[in-house]
């Protein structure tokens, strides 16, 4: 009787530790059963549990829960940024027919060349224009590229191009400062004086010009020119402009401007070119 008195003792004080550690932690203490005991000394203390352990194993849930969630929000930005600027489909047409009559049409440009191969998309958005041109269903053209680098000049060989397939060189008006969508949109109605127009260029790059424009309280209207069929460009192409449309909408939440101003030209006013 003394042995099963003095164990029980033993299990008393264990207990009573435990309750008073589990009490200071905030936890509910849990009874050790006497059979774990029955070998434990009088003054054995409980298991104490290892704090930095425990504190490294919740930092690391907190910052993977954190990757998790910022990983969510950006992919649902991505998905809300495709959805938007694809509802502006409506407003593209391939055909010229079922285009309004506009006083001028912003041709977008890209490089004339890819290494030493001639860009397939450069020459679909010339023809476009061209035939855009010729319809009567625009006056004039507004051609808006890239001239940031010496023996780099997107307008300069669009004009060229357009020469040769009929459009008088009068009826052409260059943007030299057309280093983003954003930029050529601008200024087609800050510099250019536009508000409604038609804008050139492959279908899926006329969805977000299409959406800025109008963004910018403009109105206008898009003449896809010809996708190219070639999968490695196709992929290639529209998985960047699939990036492009969520930074679309950061420009327009940041409210970027153009990159450059300039004076006011009047595309009323006919060209006085020289020879």
């Amino acid at each position: 009787m003394n042995i099963i008195q003095k164990h029980r003792q033993i299990v008393q004080q264990l207990n009573s530790r435990i309750a008073a550690h589990t009490r200071r932690l905030g936890k509910v203490p849990v009874p050790v059963p006497a059979s774990d005991l029955a070998d434990a000394p009088a003054d054995a203390a409980p298991a104490v549990p290892n704090k930095p352990e425990k504190k490294k194993r919740s930092l690391r849930k907190k910052f993977f829960t954190g990757i998790a969630v910022l990983f969510i929000i950006v992919l649902l930005f991505f998905i809300f940024s495709n959805l938007l600027i694809m509802m502006q489909r409506s407003r593209i047409h391939t055909s010229v027919e079922n285009l309004p009559e506009c006083h001028t049409a912003l041709v977008l440009g890209c490089s004339p060349t890819i290494g030493d191969r001639d860009n397939l998309f450069f020459r679909a958005r010339m023809e476009a224009a061209a035939e855009l041109y010729h319809s009567g269903k625009v006056k004039t053209l507004l051609l808006s590229g890239d001239n940031g680098r010496k023996g780099y000049n997107e307008p300069e060989a669009m004009r060229q191009a357009l020469i040769k397939k009929g459009v008088p060189d009068e009826k052409i008006y260059c943007d030299y400062a057309g280093f983003s969508t954003l930029d050529s949109i601008i200024r087609a109605n800050t510099v250019f004086g536009q508000k409604k127009f038609i804008i050139v260029s492959q279908g899926f790059h006329c969805e977000r010009a299409i959406f800025l424009s109008r963004a910018k309280g403009l109105d206008t209207f898009g003449f896809a020119a010809n996708d190219i069929d070639l999968l490695k460009w196709k992929i290639k192409n529209h998985a960047r402009e699939s990036l492009a449309r969520p930074a679309a909408i950061l420009d327009l939440c940041t409210f970027r401007s153009a990159k450059f101003g300039g004076e006011k030209v009047d595309m009323t006013v006919p060209q006085i070119k020289a020879d």
